[in-house]
Order: C-alpha cells, then sequence, then structure tokens
C-alpha cells in the first residue's frame, strides 16, 4: 500500500475483515497490529489529525483533544501577529512624535522614515489574523481535515510539494491540490466574497501546518508497522 496511513480505516467498525485472503505468503497486518502501531505514535497534533483524517468513527470521541492541539499553535501564531501590529504602529507613532517635537520641517531623513513607519504598519496588518479567528475555527478545522482526507494530489508538484527542489507555489508545499476558494468558504461557514480577503491566509496557513504535522506522525506509524511486520506474531498471521 501506497500510504500506510490508509490501513487505519480497518480500525474504523465494519463487517468486512481484512487479515483473511491476502494469498502469497505474504505477512498481513492484523487490526491489533495497526493500533498497536497507532498507540506507538506519540500524543499530540499529528496523531490527532490523523486519526481525524484516516479513523474518523474514532477521532469523534477525541474531538477535545484535537481542538485543543490546534489552539496550542493557532495562539502564539495569532499573538505574534498581532503583537507585529501594535509594534508597527507604536514606532509609527514615536517617529511621529519626534518631528512633532523638532518643531521644524521636515528633513528627508524624517520622510522617509516615516514613510517606512507607516509601509510596516499597513504590511503587519495585511499579515494579522482577523479578531474573531477564534469563532470561525471550529469549521476551518472541519474544512481543513475535509481536504486532507480528499487525497486529491497538486498536479504540478504530483503531490510531493516540491517543484525544482523549491516549495511548489500551488500548493504551498501541501502536495494537495487547492480547492476553490468558493468551497473553501461554504465549507467554513463563511460567504465567498469574504474568503479571500479576510479567511485565505488563516486556512491556508493552517493547511499547512496541519499536514506537516500529520505528515511526521505518517513517518511514525509507518515505522512502527514495519516493526509489527517483523513480529512473530504478524509472520504467524
Amino acid at each position: 500500500m501506497a500510504d500506510r496511513r490508509e490501513m487505519l480505516a480497518r480500525l474504523n467498525p465494519q463487517t468486512v475483515r481484512f487479515d483473511v485472503g491476502q494469498g502469497g505468503g505474504t505477512p498481513a497486518l492484523t487490526t491489533s497490529d495497526i493500533a498497536a502501531a497507532l498507540g506507538m505514535v506519540p500524543a499530540g497534533l499529528g496523531r490527532e489529525v490523523m486519526e481525524a483524517v484516516y479513523l474518523p468513527d474514532g477521532a469523534t470521541r477525541h474531538r477535545a483533544k484535537l481542538a485543543e492541539a490546534v489552539l496550542a499553535i493557532v495562539r502564539p501564531e495569532f499573538t505574534r501577529r498581532a503583537r507585529a501590529v501594535a509594534d508597527a504602529e507604536a514606532d509609527l507613532e514615536f517617529a511621529q512624535a519626534v518631528v512633532s517635537l523638532t518643531r521644524r520641517g521636515l528633513t528627508d531623513g524624517q520622510r522617509r522614515q516615516l514613510r517606512e513607519r507607516e509601509g510596516a504598519v499597513v504590511l503587519a496588518k495585511a499579515n494579522a489574523w482577523p479578531r474573531n479567528t477564534y469563532q470561525h475555527l471550529s469549521r476551518m478545522v472541519d474544512a481543513v481535515v475535509l481536504e486532507l482526507a480528499s487525497g486529491n494530489r497538486c498536479t504540478n508538484c504530483r503531490g510531493t510539494g516540491q517543484v525544482s527542489e523549491k516549495a511548489c507555489p500551488d500548493c504551498r508545499s501541501t502536495g494537495i491540490e487547492p480547492l476553490p476558494d468558493r468551497r473553501r468558504a461554504l465549507a467554513m461557514g463563511c460567504h465567498p466574497s469574504d474568503y479571500p480577503k479576510r479567511w485565505k491566509p488563516v486556512f491556508e496557513w493552517l493547511l499547512s501546518e496541519l499536514n506537516r504535522e500529520v505528515d511526521i506522525a505518517a513517518r511514525q506509524l509507518s515505522r512502527a508497522l514495519s516493526n509489527s511486520d517483523r513480529t512473530p506474531q504478524a509472520r504467524a498471521a
């Protein structure tokens, strides 16, 4: 199987058995092996997202853990961007105060400094997230998980996340074919015209972070499954 994360689907309730009829003398991993391998993946955001994508029936019981893990990365990023705005505004106010105290005409250096400070404020505000980000976070996480579960690989980088050893500009290194803005807006419950103006940077950042974390968890799961392949129990299955 190309992506061993898909084995987690065997842990969902079902009536079909996956551990019989393999043939060819190839050892088959049982659901117990898969569950044990999953238990070897350290708890955290990557594991929670991986379960939400590939083991949704079980992940519903851990929704609170997923929410806490997402908040743990969103809060410092939200705060960092908000502080960048406050710092830029404070720098501009300071520069304006200096000019006011001199009570003279602006020098070329002061004009240049004011332009730079004003530009820094504009840039910081453009990079800041909406104040009501937390209120939309739950729906956004659901939308990101659905997109990760779609399995639609980026055609530009063929799912690798890189083009000519550089980050793929189309998928932002996620390897996933981006959905149209309108579909993302509907998935997270905001107006389609509001998404590109306010929520697109937040969504793309969250998608990139969750995809990176789930890839780390996937590698850990793959190593654990490989170890299970070599156990006497798996060879005897």
